[in-house]
């Protein structure tokens, strides 16, 4: 609005000082011929007219020149003060947008942290339970161990209480008690070495010798057995019987932990 009256009222000063131009030339050359000879009455009376009328439409000029210029400073400051709004506008959104990015700038640290956390202390516990498998497989191993160790002891004593049972009651009546076929001393041995250190923490290498101390151990049981079938008052056979089937059945449970551990 205030653009279009600001181009009208230029517009409006521009034409009068074309109009007023003529006037103005006018009044020059009377001006000078009246320096050669005097005017007459009427010539005075319209020279002083058309300086009037001169200044008056010189007048109205300063005064649509001062209104232009405040128009065309209105018109500046509200174009400024448009621009600065507009850039108010923009910063605004702009720290509403910042704002938002660092919120969720945050929220992504968070979570990431979280993540982190949760991996972190999952490996560790999966590492403490790793190392409580390990420790529980070197004690089953080391109990199985000490079993195989306590069976040949226990062997080694049944062998000795026959000798001297044999010595005792004599051949003739150990003959008749017992079976013509002695059980050979080679066959009370259990082969089961242990485990070499760089195959302690191998869980197939423990699989496999508890199955080979398995396979041993029920040989040795139905040595014993068939021994006991044989002499049925021998309370030493009888003891043997129990303690292998007890070993049965704590590599059965080793050998079972060993294969949850493992899946």
């Amino acid at each position: 609005m205030l653009l279009q009256q600001y181009h009208t009222l230029k517009k409006h000063c521009i034409s009068l000082e074309v109009n007023n131009q003529p006037k103005k030339e006018i009044f020059q050359k009377n001006t000078l011929s009246s320096s050669e000879s005097a005017p007459t009455f009427a010539e005075f009376f319209e020279i002083n007219e058309l300086k009037a009328q001169a200044q008056a439409k010189d007048t109205v000029i300063l005064q649509l020149k001062e209104k232009l210029r405040s128009l065309k400073g209105d018109i500046t400051e509200r174009n400024v003060k448009r621009e600065v709004e507009e850039i108010e506008t923009l910063n605004i959104e702009l720290d509403y947008k910042v704002t938002k990015l660092v919120a969720e700038n945050e929220h992504l640290k968070q979570t990431y942290k979280q993540l982190y956390d949760s991996i972190k202390s999952s490996r560790v516990r999966s590492k403490e339970q790793c190392g409580d498998l390990n420790n529980k497989v070197n004690l089953k191993s080391a109990e199985v161990s000490d079993l195989n160790t306590s069976l040949q002891e226990k062997v080694l004593v049944i062998t000795a209480l026959k000798e001297q049972l044999n010595k005792l009651k004599g051949k003739a009546v150990l003959t008749e008690a017992v079976s013509l076929n002695p059980i050979d001393p080679e066959l009370l041995k259990v082969d089961v070495a242990p485990l070499v250190p760089k195959l302690r923490k191998n869980r197939t290498a423990h699989t496999d010798y508890i199955r080979h101390t398995q396979d041993e151990v029920a040989t040795l049981r139905e040595i014993v057995e068939s021994e006991r079938l044989l002499s049925p008052l021998n309370t030493s056979l009888d003891y043997a019987c129990k303690y292998t089937r007890r070993i049965q059945e704590l590599l059965m449970i080793v050998l079972v932990l060993l294969n949850k551990e493992k899946n």
